[in-house]
């Protein structure tokens, strides 16, 4: 393959310039934290505790999970083959735009950027709804104070929910922009890694195995009482339950399910949108996305194991149905409240709700990373201006990528924020019509770009077929089974007959990107520039 510098009309022509200027300094440990934390495991639980024996009626947790796992291990094999092959930064967009076409990667990447800037505003939701709020009502049963019940309340309200989401954005820039870059980032990131897995997944599912079901409700009842509820609330949250919990075992709940844990086991793959940082080796990606991959599986069986035998389905789905109100609390306790509560300790209950709270701050500034990444590689590809592709040589940090991400995060915040019913279900839809782009890239790699497939590290065949393009086929098909079962499940948001609008404005989103790319491509040689020579090129380092 000829190398950029190679062409007639020089690299600097084709690219920014001749290097993209980051640095390889993130190990394969490092990245695997990353998958597991912005994969969002403790709220995968939580939502499979708190939504699976409400909602899914006769529904089983462990098929769920398995199902889930499943349908997606293979795409997480494709995303490390991938990866390794093509160890730049952007992810998905520089892979299909060589692997395919130029429109299609920039459809696909385009797609994953929008919904997952909406996630940005989502999770500073989540960090005082799921985070701090719970800690504070923590601290006001413990010590009697309506000023720490009142302030966890406050939180959760439009206002509380947009200032702390503004802040922890602006906190992520700062973070990634300025001081040491990634390497202050890779710091911080390995002690929240400590802290959420030992707070919010270790602990509980200990405490929750040696906790009898009788102690859960009677520390229940007394915490309610003591933030000024009624007697009796465990019994009003059983009652809340309806019988669901004593309905047989249904197959068809227990699929429609998948949707829960789906939501973890689908997006554990992210740390290829920096492979261009991570230290080569051929089993860095396959320990980082399929490790992390299953041991996030185990996670949610162990932590669904753990609270069935303790708190019982009966309770957790009465959790899920019960308005809140109606014992006395202002919103609903997750499953690290629960466990708080049950341990009867304040402080053993801080560390729990902590650990949350760590992995809900600190996946803001990992979403900004993701994003800049993947802009700083459509600069550098001449789709946008090339100031967006420039890298502080002190931090080998995209500065002005990372602005542009802030901007764009805050609008997401504030958006959230005044329209709370947008859930963390809206976006599975949309972000997984990338991985259905990304098998069809794994298809046409080894034949698209075939010296580039014979030169990585996964160029074996069987029977003459390239493994890559048979993992590609298996991806296409698994993840088209989990797409279906978002089409068909009533409790998804994008249920095709309920959630109509919300189908087509995923599809819209990710058909977008093909007017854009011509669009820019027109504007591009207007000046001068032939942006489609990149493409027929990998990026440099």
């Amino acid at each position: 393959m000829a190398k950029a510098s190679d062409t007639a009309t020089g690299s600097s022509r084709i690219f920014v310039r001749d290097a993209t200027g980051l640095v390889r300094e993130v190990s394969w440990l490092d990245a695997a934290m990353y998958n597991m934390i912005w994969a969002s495991i403790p709220l995968a639980i939580a939502f499979l505790l708190l939504f699976g024996p409400a909602f899914y009626t006769g529904g089983n947790l462990y098929l769920a999970v398995i199902l889930a796992f499943a349908f997606t291990v293979s795409t997480g094999f494709l995303y490390a083959m991938m990866s390794s092959s093509i160890p730049r930064s952007g992810g998905d967009y520089t892979w299909i735009t060589r692997a395919v076409a130029p429109p299609v990667g920039l459809m696909s990447n385009l797609s994953w950027n929008f919904w997952i800037t909406f996630f940005i505003g989502l999770y500073a939701a989540f960090t005082t709804a799921y985070g701090i709020s719970p800690l504070l009502r923590l601290w006001a049963a413990e010590f009697e104070s309506p000023g720490l019940l009142d302030a966890a309340d406050w939180l959760v309200s439009r206002a509380g929910t947009m200032t702390v989401g503004i802040v922890v954005v602006l906190l992520g820039a700062v973070l990634l922009a300025f001081g040491r870059g990634m390497r202050t980032f890779l710091r911080l990131q390995r002690w929240a890694f400590i802290v959420w897995f030992l707070g919010a997944i270790i602990v509980p599912i200990i405490i929750m195995l040696v906790t009898s079901q009788e102690t859960i409700q009677t520390r229940f009842d007394g915490y309610v009482t003591a933030l000024g509820g009624p007697s009796g609330a465990s019994q009003i949250v059983l009652e809340a339950d309806a019988g669901t919990g004593a309905a047989p075992f249904s197959f068809t709940q227990s699929i429609l399910m998948v949707t829960l844990p789906f939501y973890t086991l689908a997006f554990i793959f992210q740390s290829v949108y920096f492979g261009g940082e991570i230290k080569r080796g051929k089993r860095s990606n396959l320990l980082s996305i399929p490790g992390a991959h299953a041991v996030a599986a185990i996670c949610l069986l162990l932590a669904a194991f753990a609270f069935l035998q303790s708190a019982g389905r009966d309770m957790l789905a009465g959790l899920g149905l019960a308005d809140p109100a109606s014992y006395g609390l202002a919103f609903t306790p997750l499953y690290t409240e629960l466990a708080a509560i049950t341990s009867g300790n304040w402080i053993i209950g801080s560390i729990i709700i902590l650990g949350f709270t760590a992995m809900l701050i600190i996946f803001v500034p990992q979403t900004m990373l993701q994003l800049s990444r993947n802009i700083f590689a459509w600069s550098f590809d001449r789709l946008l201006p090339e100031k967006v592709a420039e890298v502080n040589p002190r931090t080998h940090s995209p500065v002005v990528a990372v602005m542009v991400i802030t901007v764009l995060g805050i609008i997401s915040v504030v958006i959230i924020s005044l329209n709370p019913q947008l859930t963390f279900l809206v976006g599975l839809f949309g972000l997984a019509l990338t991985y259905l782009t990304v098998a069809v890239a794994g298809i046409t790699f080894p034949y698209r770009k075939r010296e580039v497939f014979e030169a990585s590290p996964y160029n074996g065949r069987i029977g003459g077929v390239p493994i890559i393009t048979l993992v590609g086929v298996l991806s296409l098909l698994t993840m088209g089974t989990a797409m279906a079962i978002l089409l068909l499940d009533p409790n998804s948001g994008t249920h095709w007959d309920l959630n109509t609008n919300r189908v087509l404005l995923g599809a819209g989103i990710f058909l977008a990107g093909l007017p854009l790319y011509y669009v820019i491509r027109a504007i591009q040689r207007a000046r001068g520039v032939d942006i489609e020579l990149a493409y027929r090129e990998v990026p440099p380092e």
